[in-house]
């Protein structure tokens, strides 16, 4: 079977505490230009946190040095593909100080055209497995949940994964438009692509 790896670059950790209401987007009009399904396998970097202290499994506590001895164990109850099982596991990956490693099978690709008038602003939401966004007319500025954001022009390209919510708006007088793929797991409906998150307590934008 074919495989794909795409290294998707790591974000920083961002710790938040939201309040109850979800916060839909205003301004925006999304239009789904296409819908595929790849024949063959895709690996991302998931985007979590490397944390590198180790981890609880069961009753036993183990090392950042102890991958091998927790590796062993998972072979002893049955595991036969110690690196098929850490990609289905990337918080492991994460807490052994390895790059957590998400794995696809035959994910449908979507690609999706994004307006958004001035001032337009996408509300705090998140996407299941990855997306890589291109920015084709006017700004766009995407926030993380602390506050930190980035402008994008014509040209410039932008990837995110499940493992973070974020925000994108149009901050100037003139209207912007971008094209995002989606990489999800197959079976996911355009009505799943996005879900909308709490405003994070942490960035009032």
């Amino acid at each position: 079977m074919k495989r794909l790896l795409i290294l998707v670059p790591l974000a920083g950790a961002a710790i938040w505490v939201s309040v109850a209401l979800a916060t839909p987007g205003t301004g925006t009009k999304s239009t789904i230009m296409s819908i595929g399904t790849l024949n063959g396998d895709v690996a991302f970097n998931t985007g979590l946190p490397v944390t590198a202290k180790g981890l609880i499994w069961g009753t036993k506590h183990y090392s950042v040095d102890q991958l091998p001895e927790f590796l062993l164990a998972r072979r002893a109850e049955g595991v036969t593909s110690l690196g098929d099982w850490l990609n289905l596991h990337p918080a492991v990956s994460a807490a052994f100080g390895l790059v957590p490693i998400g794995l696809l099978h035959s994910p449908e690709i979507v690609t999706q055209a994004v307006s958004f008038a001035p001032g337009a602003v996408s509300g705090w939401h998140t996407h299941p497995g990855f997306l890589v966004s291109t920015e084709l007319t006017g700004t766009l500025t995407k926030y993380g949940t602390d506050c930190s954001s980035q402008a994008y022009n014509p040209g410039q390209s932008w990837t995110e994964t499940a493992a973070n919510t974020f925000m994108v708006k149009n901050e100037t007088n003139a209207a912007a438009s971008d094209i995002v793929t989606f990489v999800v797991p197959g079976g996911t409906p355009t009505t799943g692509l996005r879900i909308d998150e709490s405003q994070p307590s942490t960035c009032s934008k």
